[in-house]
């Protein structure tokens, strides 16, 4: 009896495994530095253009950003592992364009977007459909998180629009005096 226990608090493991990983929100979600998952749109088969259910997440998003005018957007822009890995690095980043430029036309300044860009390398979905997927959260962190988060969840790289110095980034920008 007590192997048959231990198998399938194994067994629930194994399949709790994904399923969890699937609902993990981004790092410091819901915490004190104002992080949280806004939404998520998928992409077809080799594609960057925008689904039909994008104005219904794409709505919900402007709202937030309007309400919040010192949240940063973050787009995740995420591949599937079909193609060369540079293949799908370029489309990440296309995927992520498209969700910008619908967010830019919808009235949230494009300065205040920033892309973590995975492609094929990034957390995994149990289909390839659901691998492909810009998902969208709000931070008021230094952007500085930002790039650690991305790059530590095995992000290929980070950009934002306007240049910033490494104190902007880093949320530490000192106050000139005389």
């Amino acid at each position: 009896m007590m192997l048959k226990s231990l198998l399938f608090g194994a067994a629930v493991a194994v399949l709790a495994g994904p399923a969890a990983a699937n609902d993990a929100q981004p790092i410091g979600s819901g915490g004190s530095g104002g992080s949280g998952a806004l939404g998520e749109l998928n992409f077809r088969f080799d594609s960057a253009a925008l689904m039909d259910n994008a104005p219904g997440v794409l709505d919900k998003v402007v709202a937030f950003a309007s309400a919040n005018p010192e949240s940063k957007i973050v787009l995740d822009a995420y591949c599937d592992p079909i193609g060369a890995s540079t293949y799908n690095v370029k489309l990440a980043i296309h995927r992520a364009e498209s969700v910008r430029d619908r967010l830019k036309a919808m009235g949230v300044p494009d300065d205040r977007v920033v892309f973590a860009i995975y492609g094929e390398d990034g957390a995994r979905r149990a289909t390839y459909a659901g691998d492909r997927r810009v998902t969208i959260w709000s931070t008021r962190e230094p952007l500085a998180t930002v790039i650690d988060r991305t790059f530590a969840g095995k992000g290929e790289a980070v950009t934002w629009q306007r240049p910033l110095s490494v104190a902007q980034i880093e949320g530490t920008e000192a106050v000139a005096s005389r």
